[in-house]
């Protein structure tokens, strides 16, 4: 069928690098961490990998909503400024 254009693969985003739209960034203070696994189950973009140590933070797929920090119960999530 000429003229019709063709889906060849579908889209993903998994092949964008979403974290080069962030303005901020979430940083990981494992000294504060109790691994309740909270930002790993609250992260839209499954940016944050769940290691025997804590969350390891993937900031490729990272768009900065910051959902992780806002729902840690004990801080050991924090904003920083994206470049600081």
């Amino acid at each position: 069928m000429e003229g019709i254009p063709i889906i060849r693969e579908p889209g993903s985003a998994a092949k964008v690098n979403r974290g080069s739209w962030r303005l901020v960034r979430p940083v990981h203070h494992s000294e504060k961490c109790t691994k309740c696994k909270i930002c790993y189950i609250y992260c839209p973009d499954a940016a944050i990998n769940w290691t025997p140590d804590g969350p390891e933070i993937n900031l490729t797929s990272c768009k900065g909503c910051m959902i992780c920090a806002e729902e840690c119960p004990t801080g050991a999530m924090t904003e920083e400024k994206e470049g600081a």
